[in-house]
């Protein structure tokens, strides 16, 4: 039995503070993805909390074409690769060598060195192209993306994903909140939004990952029972499918 998650993302506000962020819950998309390849649990589990984080990502844009997050490494797995599009179709890819079996190992021991690279696509309706690199660093795919936001877009960023496989089979989460810079960083107003921005992410960080991908809990309820004190306004829902 395929997971009962919505594969939608759903946008969301803060009312407390303004914050906004996407919440991504996805059941028989991540499912059909990673049970068309015959990965390894701890690959296809990677390849997972790309579809995620990637559509959690591509929904915080504007854009007519692709979004795309590819990782390129010198380890047992070379390449890892999701695209989604501005319509919600996602599609991902992963080359695994030998010894990309071990099942505890993490994003580093898999990719070895190598890069990170976040591209929007408008080419193909005449628009441009943007595309941003940073070294793959850390254990994990969050631990990279929170370094590519913090260099090369500047942005602060807080994120929290969850791939697991069941009985009902694979299904994932990921939920996304950034911060705009202040116009004055020394105002009583940038004050009260640092001091919005830190207790938000202690509150992110209390978000496990069978909470996050549990098919049982909508996602109002999760962000309700995530941030009550901090009131949710959520937003007109988008329907992800498998591209």
């Amino acid at each position: 039995m395929v997971s009962e998650l919505s594969d939608q993302l759903l946008p969301f506000q803060l009312e407390r503070s303004g914050l906004r962020g996407r919440l991504v819950r996805l059941g028989p998309v991540v499912d059909t993805i990673l049970s068309r390849h015959d990965y390894p649990d701890q690959v296809a589990r990677l390849v997972g909390e790309f579809v995620v984080l990637g559509a959690s990502l591509a929904g915080g844009l504007k854009f007519a074409g692709s979004f795309s997050l590819q990782a390129r490494g010198d380890g047992p797995v070379p390449l890892v690769l999701t695209d989604v599009t501005n319509d919600g179709d996602i599609r991902a890819y992963a080359e695994a060598k030998e010894g990309a079996a071990d099942k505890d190992a993490r994003l580093d021991q898999l990719m070895g060195a190598g890069y990170l690279a976040v591209t929007v696509d408008q080419s193909a309706v005449g628009g441009q192209t943007y595309q941003g690199i940073v070294e793959l660093e850390g254990e994990s795919l969050t631990d990279c993306m929170l370094t590519y936001f913090r260099r090369s877009e500047q942005v602060p960023t807080g994120m929290r994903v969850a791939v697991t496989r069941g009985e009902e089979g694979w299904r994932g989460g990921a939920l996304v909140i950034q911060k705009l810079p202040e116009a004055n960083p020394h105002s009583a107003e940038a004050q009260d939004a640092r001091e919005d921005w830190q207790r938000t992410m202690l509150l992110l960080a209390t978000l496990g990952e069978q909470e996050l991908a549990d098919p049982q809990l909508s996602e109002e309820q999760l962000l309700v029972r995530l941030f009550h004190e901090e009131g949710v306004r959520v937003f007109p829902r988008q329907d992800l499918a498998v591209g």
